[in-house]
C-alpha cells in the first residue's frame, strides 16, 4: 500500500470515528427528545381525559366545553382506560395486565408513570376526585415519532457515507500533494550512481522538513563525491608509490641475469634491492596505518594517557637511533591527560619528530606545556622548511614538497599523523619558512 493511501485511510478513519461518535450522540439525543415530548403529550391527554370524566359537575359549561374541545383536538388516536382506585387491591388486580408490580407501586407513590405495552407508548396518572380515586391510562403508537427516527437514521447514515467518500477523497488528494515532492526527490535520487555524484537535488524554497532533507542530502552527496575522488587519487598515488620500488627491484633482478658480475657488484645490487624492499615495506606499513585510523573509535583500545610521559618515551626511543642527542625536550611539570590509543598516538608524534630530525641537521626542540585553554606541543626545527606555495598541501596523502626529493620518504607520514591527532580531538597547525625551519603546533582543549 502506498504512503498516500495509508495517510488517507489513517486520517479518514480518525475523522470518521469522531464523526460517528457525534452522529450517534445526535441520534440518541434526538430520540430521547422525541420520546420525552411524546410522553409529555400523553400525560396531558391522561389529565384532560380525567377532567373530561370527573370535572363536569364542578365546572361551568364554558370551562367544561373548553376541556372537551382540548380533549378532541389532542391526540385523538389514543386509547384511554379509567380504573376506580378506591379499593387498592381491586385496582392492583385490574392494573396487572398493563403494569408490573414496580410500576404499580411507583404509580401510587409518584402519581404518574411512563409505560410501554407491546409497541404502544403510554402514560398513567393517579387522579383523586370528590367522587373517589381513579387511575387513567392512555396509550398510543408514536407513528410520527418513529417515522422521524427512521428518517433521521437514514439521513445520518447517508451523511456518514458521503462524509467517508468526501473525506477520503480530499485526504487522498491532499496526501498526493504532500507526497509529490518526495516522489520527485526519489526520481532524482534514482539517477544518482557512483559515476554521477556531481548531481544534486534541486533546492526547495522555504524552511520546511523537506527543504532541510534536500539540503542535508546534497551535503551528504558532496561529502561522498569528495570521498570518492579522494579515494581515486589515493589509489592512483598508492599504485604509483608501490609500483616504483617494485619496478626497481624487478629491473635490478633482470640486470643481474644478463651476465656474470663480480662479488662486489652482486653485493651492491642486493643492497639496492634491500633498500627498495625496505621502502616498499615502509609504504605498505604506512598505508595500513592510514586505513586503521578510519576505524571506529570503539574498535581502538582507548585509555587515559599522560602526554608528558608519552613524549618522554618517544624521545627516549629516538636517543637509541641515529638522531641521538639531536632532540631538546622542554616541558613544565603539569599533568594533562587525553583519552587515546597509545600505539596510534606514538605513531603520530614519532612521525612529526622524525620529520623534524630528517629535514634538519641542527637541534630539534620539542616543547610541551599547559595553557589556559588546554595543552600544547611545539616541534621546532631549523631545517629546509616548506615552500610557501606548497604549505597548504602538506597534509595530502603522498604529497612531498619539491625540496624534499633528496630525502627518503613516502609522503604518508604527516597525513597519517594529522588523521590520528584529529581522531583524538587534537588540532595540528604548521608554520614554515623555506630554508629557515618549521614549527608544528599540536593543541588539545580542556574537556571540562
Amino acid at each position: 500500500m502506498k504512503i498516500k493511501t495509508k495517510l488517507a485511510l489513517s486520517y479518514t478513519s480518525i475523522i470518521l470515528s469522531i464523526l460517528l461518535v457525534v452522529l450517534v450522540f445526535v441520534f440518541l439525543i434526538t430520540i430521547k427528545t422525541i420520546d420525552e415530548n411524546y410522553y409529555t403529550l400523553l400525560l396531558e391527554k391522561a389529565l384532560i381525559t380525567a377532567q373530561k370524566n370527573f370535572e363536569k359537575d364542578e365546572l361551568n359549561q364554558l370551562a367544561y366545553q373548553k376541556i372537551l374541545d382540548t380533549y378532541q383536538d389532542l391526540m385523538p388516536e389514543t386509547k384511554e382506560k379509567v380504573i376506580v382506585a378506591n379499593n387498592k387491591r381491586e385496582a392492583v388486580a385490574e392494573l396487572k395486565p398493563y403494569l408490573s408490580e414496580d410500576q404499580i407501586d411507583n404509580l401510587f407513590n409518584k402519581k404518574q408513570i411512563k409505560l410501554k405495552i407491546n409497541q404502544l407508548d403510554g402514560a398513567a396518572i393517579y387522579y383523586p376526585d370528590n367522587e373517589g380515586d381513579f387511575i387513567v391510562i392512555v396509550t398510543s403508537k408514536n407513528v410520527q415519532g418513529e417515522y422521524i427516527k427512521h428518517i433521521l437514521k437514514k439521513i445520518l447514515l447517508i451523511t456518514l457515507l458521503i462524509s467517508s467518500i468526501l473525506t477520503f477523497g480530499l485526504l487522498w488528494w491532499n496526501a498526493s500533494l504532500i507526497i509529490r515532492p518526495l516522489q520527485q526527490i526519489v526520481s532524482h535520487i534514482q539517477i544518482i550512481t557512483a559515476k554521477d555524484l556531481h548531481i544534486r537535488l534541486p533546492e526547495r524554497k522555504g524552511d520546511d522538513e523537506l527543504a532541510h532533507m534536500v539540503r542535508f542530502f546534497n551535503k551528504m552527496i558532496e561529502r561522498l563525491e569528495i570521498s570518492f575522488n579522494s579515494q581515486r587519487v589515493f589509489i592512483a598515488n598508492a599504485s604509483h608509490e608501490l609500483k616504483n620500488p617494485l619496478t626497481a627491484i624487478m629491473g635490478e633482478c633482470e640486470v643481474m641475469q644478463l651476465k656474470e658480475f663480480t662479488q662486489e657488484e652482486y653485493k651492491e645490487s642486493i643492497k639496492r634491492i634491500a633498500f627498495e624492499t625496505e621502502r616498499l615495506g615502509s609504504v605498505v606499513n604506512n598505508l595500513f596505518l592510514l586505513t586503521q585510523v578510519d576505524l571506529d573509535l570503539s574498535e581502538s583500545n582507548l585509555e587515559d594517557l599522560l602526554i608528558q610521559e608519552e613524549l618522554n618515551s618517544i624521545i627516549s626511543y629516538f636517543e637509541l637511533t641515529k638522531y641521538k642527542g639531536r632532540i631538546q625536550f622542554e616541558h613544565d611539570h603539569s599533568k594533562f591527560y587525553i583519552k587515546a590509543n597509545k600505539y596510534l598516538l606514538s605513531v603520530a608524534l614519532q612521525n612529526i619528530i622524525d620529520n623534524a630530525c630528517k629535514y634538519s641537521k641542527q637541534e630539534v626542540i620539542v616543547k610541551a606545556f599547559q595553557t589556559k585553554s588546554g595543552f600544547k606541543i611545539n616541534v621546532i626545527d631549523r631545517g629546509i622548511g616548506i615552500p610557501l606555495s606548497e604549505i597548504h598541501n602538506v597534509f595530502d596523502v603522498f604529497h612531498r614538497a619539491t625540496n624534499t626529493y633528496d630525502y627518503e620518504g613516502s609522503g604518508i607520514g604527516l597525513s597519517l599523523a594529522r588523521n590520528i591527532l584529529i581522531l583524538f580531538n587534537a588540532d595540528i597547525q604548521i608554520e614554515s619558512i623555506e630554508n629557515s625551519g618549521t614549527n608544528v603546533s599540536i593543541t588539545w582543549k580542556n574537556t571540562s
